[in-house]
């Protein structure tokens, strides 16, 4: 195997410009007999495919394969790597069909490689519009989805672009929103059930929070759900009545389905603004909350609020996990969801009834949950208007990159255990008047990043155990370097994270042990997928992404953040 040297990829990309001016070049792949990806692949994949973001539609993030063991996974080697374009806010994950990778950029590109050379197959390059920076997706992109013989591509403007999968020429494409109220995809669609559903970023734009979903083969319309309410809908009376209208609640992050109960899941942003202290009080409905819609409707069967009335930016945007878990001597169709505040909550997924809370991180706003699921605040840590542009300063924790962010976590069936990379800081955060500008970021506080008091460290991988909340076990780098990677667990018994100083590690899944890791360009900003090619397994990550982990909280442990642009990585067993 040989890395594709630079000079050639300008070469391919010249051609790429040359020979499609909507941005889509054949490659050596398109006269390739094509296997179609079919729904009920993505719905029960083989052991080798990774062919959806988190590899199944319950987003636990494990692999069945086991040729990576414990016992010669500290053999690993590079089998080849890529430089891409982006480098700020790039957190790829790769998905792999029929021997090609495709990665996706914020700046409008998506890259097909042969995953067995590292040659590009094609590249696909979006024109945006010269007004784009008002889309909030503008540079920020985290992968596309695969049906049949279709990537499908949420670009910055609002559109959703169907390609075809071997060549990367543009099928059609199909508006979704409107980019200049901010709004835009960077998160890959969940493909099911003949649909594509996307939601949007845009709530630091003052976006409304909307889902679409749209038909796979056609890209015709077939619903819309919106996450905060208009007048005399449902949810509009925990607003307080004003000039704006209740804002916010994008649901921008991984979406969740179960086909048995034909339910998908989401979680939603903060509302606009983001302090009650310009908002009014009220829980601000359908902010902050995990929803589970129908997906024939798209309508909202369940609601579970997480941070009611949010003053701070702690949204609930994380996955859904969906795990059957035996809890109190009862089986539970379950959903665990840990998001940006020190805790996680289990639900029944089915009704939404609150099972359980446990403790991830370090978190001085809630104190404890009631019985029906309620966070109990800390009452020190609630502004009032006295508090708006006066000399106070709430210690808030965590910071408002949260416990953690987009750095998914995984489920192992195998040692019954939830892995997720866990990050400790905290914020000096004021209370301000603000004026409303439609398109800018409305938050009626201000924040500055700090240590936890009488901490030396903000990362940490940890094992939980999800029935009772306790830790299995933990893991910290030496450095105290923030966790940024996606965890993955695999059959092998190990567990993949990354820190924001360039280590990719493997982890024994069953205590934590320290068995690999290699330093590579920058933070491991996406998330570790392993896949089988010809009988051979596969690990890729993109790194040196520069996400929003990195940049608030390297700092805190003196970590110098390098300056080049993000790279994708292959890794493999000796041949």
């Amino acid at each position: 195997m040989r890395e594709m040297g630079r000079g050639r990829f300008v070469l391919v990309c010249l051609t790429t410009f040359l020979m499609l001016s909507a941005g889509a070049a054949r490659g050596q792949s398109g006269d390739a007999e094509w296997e179609p990806i079919t729904e009920e692949r993505l719905l029960d994949p083989q052991d080798g495919d990774w062919m959806s973001y988190r590899r199944t539609y319950d987003v636990t993030g494990f692999s069945p394969l086991d040729q990576i063991d414990r016992d010669n996974v500290s053999d690993l080697r590079l089998v080849w790597s890529w430089s891409m374009r982006d480098n700020s806010r790039w957190v790829p994950t790769p998905i792999v069909a029929n021997g090609l990778m495709y990665v996706s950029e914020g700046s409008g590109r998506v890259t097909a490689f042969d995953v067995l050379s590292g040659d590009v197959a094609w590249v696909y390059t979006r024109s945006y519009p010269e007004d784009i920076q008002k889309s909030q997706a503008l540079g920020r992109h985290r992968g596309v989805s695969v049906l049949g013989d279709t990537v499908y591509f949420g670009a910055a403007d609002a559109v959703l672009v169907a390609l075809d999968a071997q060549t990367g020429e543009q099928r059609w494409e199909v508006s979704t929103g409107d980019y200049t109220t901010g709004l835009g995809h960077s998160h890959p669609p969940l493909i099911a059930d003949g649909k594509v559903v996307l939601g949007f970023a845009g709530g630091d734009r003052s976006g409304r929070g909307t889902i679409v979903a749209h038909d796979a083969e056609t890209g015709e319309h077939i619903w819309t759900t919106y996450t905060v309410p208009m007048p005399g809908e449902p949810g509009y009376d925990t607003w307080t009545e004003r000039e704006i209208p209740p804002l916010g609640g994008l649901a921008w992050s991984t979406i969740s389905y179960d086909p048995e109960l034909g339910l998908i899941y989401m979680g939603t942003g903060q509302p606009t603004p983001w302090a009650s202290t310009l908002r009014g009080p009220g829980d601000a409905l359908y902010t902050n909350c995990i929803l589970a819609l129908d997906i024939d409707t798209g309508e909202i069967e369940w609601y579970f609020q997480v941070v009611p009335a949010d003053n701070w930016d702690l949204d609930a945007t994380a996955e859904s996990m969906l795990v059957d878990l035996e809890i109190g001597g009862v089986e539970h169709k379950a959903l665990i969801e840990t998001s940006k505040i020190g805790w996680g909550v289990v639900l029944d997924r089915e009704t939404g009834r609150f099972i359980d809370a446990f403790r991830t991180g370090y978190d001085n706003i809630i104190t404890g949950w009631t019985d029906t699921g309620s966070p109990i605040y800390n009452p020190d840590q609630i502004p009032t208007l006295d508090d708006v542009d006066s000399d106070r300063i709430f210690e808030v924790c965590p910071h408002l990159h949260g416990a953690r962010n987009l750095n998914s976590a995984s489920y192992s069936p195998e040692t019954g255990l939830y892995y997720v990379g866990i990050n400790n800081a905290c914020m000096d955060v004021t209370f301000v008047s603000e004026e409303y500008v439609p398109g800018r970021v409305f938050r009626g506080m201000g924040s500055r990043v700090k240590m936890v008091p009488g901490y030396d460290y903000i990362g940490e991988f940890v094992a939980f155990n999800p029935v009772t909340g306790e830790r299995a076990w933990e893991y910290r780098p030496e450095s105290g370097a923030p966790m940024t990677a996606a965890a993955l667990s695999t059959a092998g018994g190990l567990v993949f994270g990354g820190t924001a100083d360039r280590r990719l590690f493997a982890l024994d899944a069953e205590n934590g042990e320290m068995l690999w890791e290699t330093r590579l360009n920058g933070d491991i900003s996406g998330a570790p997928v392993t896949f089988e090619v010809d009988g051979r397994q596969y690990l890729a990550v993109g790194a040196g992404g520069r996400i929003g982990q990195t940049t608030s909280y390297a700092r805190l442990t003196g970590i110098t953040l390098p300056q080049g642009s993000g790279v994708i990585w292959v890794f493999a067993l000796p041949e």
